[in-house]
């Protein structure tokens, strides 16, 4: 701007004008250079001061979280180190006599059940069986299936109770929190934990007592209590058979003899011609389990702890793969556990759908937990391997007959009969030819009865 007033200044020869722009020039020279002073000491201190909060908002609202993340990390460890001194030495907490807290679960359990499903056969069982049976049940719960699997090999009749998965209403009465639950009618007695039940009753037909609380003895519960009164429930020896002697084996089966002739002698003409009549043929193949060895009994074991550890966590990854395969399982299960004649349809509608959503959060814990390959098809068909592998040359498992591991690998196949996952299981190895004769051999004799209910 100054170099222009001295260019203009002499372009006018009056020397009046001349003048005065040359006055006014050294006036704009000094007013600009101390702009540029003023705008140099200005730059200069931003550089230098730090910034004050009322120019940083950013800055203060960090200060702000850092010190709430502070002060509520500070709260919850004090909270938690109390709630460590309230409890110590008492954590965990376990229940001295579990059966007198079954017991009392027992008389507030509503008679009759709700039962949904008589379960009876067209042939006799395999072994005598003399009690009443109720089934509380998820109808496709793996474990569920492994329970059913068993009962109908053996053709033991019992009633089902199908459970609502989500408000369990039919299971309000039991401290036990899961299913299956199988309850002895006759003897008033639970039976929790899919492996205990079978081992239970196997022990039963192996061994058959006066009474079925005498097995029981060989089964009790480790139950703890957490600080909210929940309580868990351990079996350890549910995986034991309990074989019998061969005097126990002649003593039952000379009891059985006794009670088959005291009761044909109730007849009057049976009494008059006692003398005459033939004695009731005993066959002891009704009476009594073949006795297995040390070996079989291992070999068995190890497999049932086989499906219960591995096989069983690979097979909800495969159904539960997505949120819509999860949804159309939950449809498949509807429509074959009847939920349509047993819930009214906005149980069914919660049942299928919140099911769904959290199964398949559920199939995604299992997935990582286990190390599933993320292929889950892959893990599900190398299980099925490993199981026609140790089946070799044999039929089943268990030889020319089914053991305990061939009837839980069946029950939990069963579950997902109606999956895509076991058609493509069916396609890819060589288990169908076992699975196919395991169905032969238990399904059967099998007369399904619903009950209707009116909701």
């Amino acid at each position: 701007m100054s170099l222009l007033l001295l260019a203009t200044s002499r372009k006018f020869p009056t020397s009046i004008f001349r003048q005065r722009i040359l006055l006014f020039t050294p006036r704009l020279l000094s007013s600009n250079q101390v702009n540029n002073d003023i705008l140099q000491a200005q730059k200069q201190q931003l550089k230098v001061e730090p910034p004050s909060p009322k120019q940083s908002p950013r800055l203060r609202r960090y200060h702000y979280y850092l010190l709430s993340i502070a002060t509520g990390a500070l709260i919850g460890t004090i909270y938690a180190l109390r709630q460590v001194r309230k409890h110590e030495g008492v954590l965990p907490e376990y229940v001295s006599n579990p059966e007198i807290l079954e017991r009392k679960a027992m008389d507030a359990r509503p008679l009759p059940p709700p039962v949904t499903k008589h379960i009876e056969f067209d042939a006799p069982p395999r072994v005598n069986f003399p009690y009443r049976l109720t089934l509380y049940q998820y109808v496709t719960c793996p474990f569920c299936c492994k329970v059913r699997a068993y009962l109908n090999y053996n053709r033991i009749p019992y009633d089902i109770v199908e459970v609502n998965s989500v408000m369990h209403t039919e299971t309000k009465w039991s401290l036990y929190d899961r299913v299956p639950i199988v309850v002895i009618e006759n003897e008033h007695i639970q039976l929790n934990d899919s492996s205990m039940i079978v081992s239970a009753i196997e022990s039963y037909l192996r061994q058959p007592t006066k009474t079925f609380k005498n097995i029981m003895k060989s089964y009790k519960a480790i139950v703890e209590k957490n600080q909210k009164g929940k309580l868990f429930f351990t079996y350890p020896n549910k995986y034991l058979i309990v074989e019998s002697s061969i005097n126990d084996q002649l003593e039952v089966i000379e009891k059985e003899e006794k009670s088959v002739i005291n009761n044909e002698s109730k007849s009057f003409f049976a009494r008059w011609f006692s003398k005459s009549s033939p004695q009731p043929e005993i066959k002891p193949k009704q009476i009594l389990r073949k006795k297995h060895s040390n070996e079989e009994n291992q070999f068995e074991r190890q497999w049932r702890e086989w499906v219960d550890n591995k096989f069983i966590h690979v097979v909800s990854p495969n159904i539960y793969c997505t949120l819509r395969q999860s949804l159309d399982t939950f449809r498949w299960f509807s429509k074959a556990g009847d939920w349509e004649e047993i819930f009214p349809w906005y149980q069914r509608w919660i049942i299928v759908y919140l099911g769904a959503i959290v199964m398949r959060g559920v199939s995604i814990h299992l997935k990582k937990k286990y190390n599933i390959n993320d292929n889950v098809r892959i893990s599900l068909y190398e299980c099925a391997n490993e199981w026609v592998d140790a089946i070799g040359d044999k039929d089943y498992l268990g030889g020319s007959e089914p053991n305990l591991g061939d009837l839980n690998v069946y029950g939990v196949l069963t579950a997902i009969q109606g999956c895509e996952a076991f058609q493509d299981l069916m396609t890819n190895t060589k288990i169908q030819p076992w699975f196919e004769r395991m169905k032969n051999l238990v399904e059967p004799h099998r007369i399904d009865t619903p009950v209707r209910h009116k909701h």
